[in-house]
């Protein structure tokens, strides 16, 4: 079992095109106006149960307009193909308080007179469930090549938020790293 803690980031959002490696924005987004950036303390606790990793994180942001909290649940098993090339299926959900919710899937009354959209109340629930594949090819003892693809569905209030363009979303990405 692990335990510990963290400090985790949350980029935000803007009401407009931007095109900053730490924030996005959409130009529908006109009239909900920006939310800002935010630093979070995280928690977290991992166990091993067989082959299987079992994880759970809690996040409470401290921004001015974020002050959410968001709760994620994963399990993974890792599967070593060769001595070098190793491969990670997860899966996980991701529930968050109507703080988090309403900052970002909401629609205040003042933000709806702003914008195209409809007033839309954001309550906490499950945000969303997802699932995906990590490879990793160990080149050496140190240094290491992985890739993750992983697909995102929104459930509940996120899903039915007006400002959601598509309720599933899909996510590449690839590191080079060096393990001490």
């Amino acid at each position: 079992m692990r335990v510990g803690g963290g400090v985790s980031y949350d980029g935000g959002r803007l009401d407009h095109e931007a095109s900053g490696v730490l924030t996005s924005g959409d130009n529908r987004l006109k009239g909900l106006g920006n939310v800002d950036a935010a630093v979070g303390l995280r928690g977290f606790l991992s166990y091993m149960l067989g082959p299987v990793y079992l994880d759970t994180s809690v996040v409470k942001y401290l921004g001015a307009q974020n002050k959410g909290l968001v709760v994620n649940v994963s399990a993974s098993a890792r599967f070593s193909l060769t001595k070098q090339f190793i491969v990670r299926p997860h899966i996980g959900a991701a529930w968050a308080d109507d703080n988090y919710m309403q900052t970002f899937f909401g629609v205040s009354p003042i933000q709806a007179s702003r914008s195209i959209f409809p007033p839309f109340n954001a309550g906490s629930g499950w945000k969303d469930v997802n699932c995906g594949l990590t490879v990793v090819y160990l080149v050496s003892d140190h240094w290491f090549l992985g890739a993750d693809a992983s697909a995102t569905q929104y459930l509940d209030a996120a899903a039915k938020s007006p400002i959601t363009i598509s309720n599933t979303s899909a996510t590449i990405a690839a590191v080079i790293g060096y393990h001490f």
